[in-house]
């Protein structure tokens, strides 16, 4: 059951990069559109609507790829099984929270300051997805 765990927690990886990787994308397109143009000028879909609803959804993957993989952390924890370092939780706490935290500071009335809110805690979650993986295997 433990190697199950193991094997299913770490194929969640790559899964939580590919999809931050992609919000990271489309969070810095979408503000080099929005370079110069005011909030209170054009909302936010106008710019390129479907980039913006692919960055919803991609950030929506994101967050839930992070959730369940905190599950399955808490699930390979109560089996007894410890990470090789202890900030392995902190890393997984950041994956699990910046996303939602990101979305509880944006006001979704200032378009780009919501962008660059958004924008660093997928950097946040990319940053801490990696070091997550590589202070996670039991020395």
């Amino acid at each position: 059951m433990l190697n199950t765990l193991l094997s299913i927690h770490f194929i969640f990886v790559p899964l939580i990069l590919l999809a931050g990787g992609l919000s990271l994308i489309c969070g810095a397109t979408l503000l080099v559109l929005r370079r110069g143009v005011a909030d209170t000028d054009t909302p936010a879909g106008s710019a390129a609507p479907l980039l913006t609803r692919a960055l919803r959804w991609l950030l929506i993957a994101t967050a839930a790829l992070g959730a369940i993989q905190a599950v399955i952390g808490g699930l390979i924890f109560l089996t007894g099984a410890r990470p090789g370092e202890p900030l392995h939780y902190v890393y997984g706490g950041i994956v699990l929270l910046a996303i939602p935290v990101a979305y509880v500071y944006s006001d979704q009335k200032r378009v780009r300051r919501d962008l660059i809110i958004t924008v660093i805690a997928v950097v946040a979650v990319i940053g801490a997805a990696v070091r997550a993986l590589m202070t996670g295997a039991p020395h």
